[in-house]
């Protein structure tokens, strides 16, 4: 099973094994209505979606009913935009709850709304870091296991550990029982959890500096063998272990981390914490573009939904609005925001001077203007012009207008999307390259 199935083939199975796409076509076949063809079209992409929503919607195709399809994909959006993810970081004092909960927000120690990273116990008490551009993702530190407040034989009820969606378990030397301990509570209420060996680069540091040179690698697969070892004698029967680093949280097991929680998730809670991976290499911008392109069919199907409405000029002035608005998300995910090219740029020493990487206009103006240049541009002057009134014909005239608003917004967010990586893509590789000269 693909991590991210092509949307253009997904299938809902039902207990016979048969497609109930392929059963709602041979039932819409003899109805030979005007919404046949673009019911089918839709019925089959039906990617970001959860199983819930898929069936509700494929319900509404069968029964060739426009307003409860609109509704559920509706709700869905709703759903995905509200969804919240909290995350819980825990471990013993000093392990690096807090430096990891600043990297992977991408913030520096000092940044405003960092985690104290103060040798003292910071957590007296679980303690909610919201991320900076995505306050539905919630990074939480946990108080240390085994202070004087929380002791390990009560740590799980005073926490509250219901409330978490999952958990990482860090450690900066070799996991104890009381992390397995954790881990096998945490297992026991059905949720996910991942160790985290951190301060890796102290590990690193010291090997360069023995008399015996051994291979990066080597090192990194040496702790990863014993806190693993350590863990399958503490209980744990296949323990996961990441290694991070605080000042190369790029590097390591960092994008591993990612890449595994993520793919565990549900489907709302994995395009919530897509929104949040670092866009400090290129794989999780590929990640991200998947993730994204998952969606475009629900704006798709909106864009035609309102072209069935027979108001003159309604249909264009929706689909600039939702080639605004989704272009605005893609940055933001991808890094592309003011926001987010103000941080790479601080360890550049400069300001500014990303923006002129970006090649894609609309990511530079995002304004209604230009989206409606490149509408056009899409749609073609002749259809352009004849979709203003296009609608008002009843039958065969509200099929065309929704026939082409949904094939060319996908078709337009789709190239969007694509753009709008390629210039993550330039920005990431110029910040890298700026940091290092700066060094």
């Amino acid at each position: 099973k693909e991590r991210f199935p092509d949307p253009t083939h997904q299938g809902l199975q039902d207990q016979e094994g048969q497609c109930i796409s392929t059963r709602c076509v041979r039932k819409m076949a003899g109805t030979r209505s005007f919404w046949a063809d673009l019911f089918l079209d839709w019925g089959s992409n039906l990617s970001g979606l959860s199983h819930e929503e898929c069936e509700e919607f494929q319900a509404a195709v069968c029964a060739g009913n426009l307003a409860e399809a609109i509704t559920v994909v509706k709700k869905s959006d709703a759903l995905l935009k509200n969804t919240k993810l909290d995350v819980a970081i825990t471990g013993e004092q000093g392990s690096g709850r807090s430096s990891f909960i600043n990297a992977i927000r991408s913030l520096a120690d000092d940044d405003e709304g960092a985690a104290e990273t103060e040798v003292t116990e910071s957590a007296k008490e679980p303690t909610p870091y919201p991320h900076p551009k995505h306050p539905n993702v919630m990074m939480w530190d946990l108080p240390g296991i085994g202070t004087p407040n929380y002791p390990a034989n009560a740590y799980v009820e005073k926490v509250d550990f219901a409330r978490y969606d999952f958990f990482i378990i860090i450690t900066a030397g070799r996991f104890r029982e009381s992390d397995a301990n954790l881990a096998q509570e945490i297992q026991r209420m059905g949720k996910k959890f991942y160790f985290v060996r951190s301060k890796v680069d102290v590990d690193l540091c010291s090997e360069r500096k023995g008399k015996m040179k051994v291979k990066e690698e080597t090192v990194l697969q040496t702790i990863r063998n014993d806190c693993i070892r350590n863990l399958q004698k503490a209980g744990i029967l296949s323990p996961q272990v990441f290694l991070v680093s605080r000042w190369d949280f790029e590097e390591h097991d960092a994008p591993r981390l990612q890449e595994t929680f993520s793919n565990e998730l549900d489907t709302h809670r994995r395009h919530a914490i897509f929104h949040v991976l670092l866009s400090t290499s290129e794989q999780p911008l590929n990640w991200k573009k998947e993730a994204v392109e998952q969606q475009i069919w629900k704006q798709a199907f909106n864009s035609g939904a309102i072209a069935t409405i027979p108001l003159p000029f309604l249909s264009v002035w929706w689909d600039v609005g939702v080639l605004v608005d989704n272009v605005t998300k893609f940055c933001e995910s991808f890094g592309l925001d003011d926001y987010s090219l103000r941080a790479l740029e601080k360890p550049m020493g400069k300001s500014g001077e990303l923006k002129t990487v970006i090649q894609f206009p609309l990511a530079k103006d995002r304004s209604r203007d230009e989206a409606f240049k490149l509408l056009k541009e899409a749609t073609g002057q002749v259809m352009m012009i004849a979709k203003y009134f296009i609608s008002m014909i009843p039958g065969i005239g509200t099929v065309i207008a929704a026939v082409t608003s949904y094939r060319v917004t996908g078709r337009l967010l789709r190239t969007f999307v694509a753009q709008v990586a390629e210039d993550a893509q330039r920005v990431l590789k110029r910040a890298l390259e700026g940091a290092e000269k700066r060094d």
